[in-house]
């Protein structure tokens, strides 16, 4: 039985634990890691990853699942690894770029009397690179379909690749080609010409409360012009409090997360929630949701219940699901008795869709992935639409 470390040189966490993945999938042995140390000042979404059982790992596991085919477990200790290798074949990262070292474990293997071989990635390696995922570079007969990624580039290429991979692999799927046109939210005003020539909006999720401000303005713009958007966790947040603040007429509406003095709060923390039973202060791990039937989603997922990953601690505020509901807002999914909003969507506009919760993740092809699919179709039949306005 052997240990095998990979050490990698990859300091992008999205590659967190890939050029293992590959290597275990090519030797038939079980794939294990320990806990990776990030620096969340320069990558605030490097441990975005959420274990089916709950918690959060590091973001690249994202790649590992679709590599694996099935999700990975927590991070184990070194003697956990050293077990588990006693009784087989287990290959693990070692990334010394956070903070992991070989070392430690080729003596405590030795000292167990486990065997343990080291193989060292090339930094210029191409197996270090995931290709599951991309878009096609081009489709025929039909022009690339342009996208407004509401978020940095290498944040959502090189941290939390997630979002950005799901989207791909859906246009590929659908033999879609994609113009995506990447936009930091900080830079973001209102009425900028970075809306110019776009079918659709993807509002993605992310820790980052700096995001807030432009993730709303973009979501105001998708509302105004009838733009397809999707929002995926913080970007479902963030569009509810686009639509808020038009209906009451008021910028005043904010989360309490990104600013607790909002007079008007469009999601506050679940644990501040009082009528009824206790809601968990921190949701994670695969939740079932339940569907609401003849909505959009559910024409998309065509189920009435999915298990989906979360990772949120704020949910809508109660006080204001009778003001959105009146303005046409539609809950179309929910959990825990219909006291915590899942997913929203708007029936008067084109396609205007946010989900709590973490589509993008899981084994890529899931049902959870048709929601970019819906969206992107969208997105195309709005392209389509403006090219025959401006050519007639």
């Amino acid at each position: 039985m052997t240990l095998t470390l990979v050490v990698d040189p990859a300091d992008q966490p999205a590659l967190f634990g890939v050029a293992a993945a590959l290597h275990a999938r090519r030797v038939g042995a079980r794939f294990m890691h320990g806990a990776p140390l990030f620096d969340l000042a320069r990558d605030a979404d490097a441990a975005q990853y959420v274990f089916r059982d709950g918690g959060l790992g590091a973001s690249g596991l994202y790649f590992v699942e679709a590599i694996l085919g099935e999700p990975p477990a927590a991070p184990s200790s070194d003697a956990e690894l050293i077990r588990a290798a006693a009784n087989g074949e287990v290959v693990v990262p070692v990334h010394e770029g956070f903070g992991q070292s070989a070392d430690g474990l080729v003596d405590a293997a030795s000292a167990a009397g486990v065997e343990c071989q080291v193989v060292a990635i090339d930094a210029e390696s191409e197996a270090a690179v995931p290709r599951s995922g991309q878009a096609l570079a081009s489709a025929p007969d039909d022009a690339p379909v342009p996208i407004l990624f509401i978020g940095r580039e290498r944040d959502h290429r090189a941290v939390y690749p997630a979002a950005l991979a799901s989207l791909e692999a859906a246009a590929a799927s659908a033999g879609m080609a994609l113009d995506i046109r990447f936009v930091d939210p900080t830079t973001i005003a209102a009425g900028a010409s970075i809306f110019a020539g776009i079918a659709g909006i993807l509002l993605p999720g992310g820790s980052d409360m700096a995001n807030v401000p432009g993730q709303t303005l973009a979501a105001r713009h998708a509302i105004e012009a009838q733009l397809p958007v999707l929002g995926l966790c913080l970007g479902m947040q963030t569009m509810t409090t686009a639509f808020a603040q038009r209906l009451l007429g008021s910028e005043a509406v904010n989360l309490a997360e990104a600013d607790p003095q909002a007079p008007t709060k469009s999601f506050v923390a679940m644990a501040d929630i009082t009528d009824g039973d206790t809601l968990p202060a921190h949701r994670t791990g695969e939740q079932p949701i339940r569907i609401a039937p003849g909505t959009r989603l559910a024409a998309a997922l065509g189920c009435d219940e999915l298990p989906i990953r979360c990772n949120h601690r704020y949910c809508v505020s109660p006080t204001l699901r009778p003001a959105l509901a009146n303005g046409g807002l539609v809950i179309s999914a929910s959990s825990f008795g219909d006291r915590i909003v899942d997913a929203v969507e708007w029936p008067e506009h084109p396609f205007f869709m946010g989900l709590q919760g973490h589509p993008e993740l899981g084994v890529p092809g899931g049902p959870q992935s048709l929601v970019f699919g819906a969206f992107l179709q969208a997105a195309k039949a709005y392209s389509e639409s403006k090219d025959r306005t401006h050519g007639s």
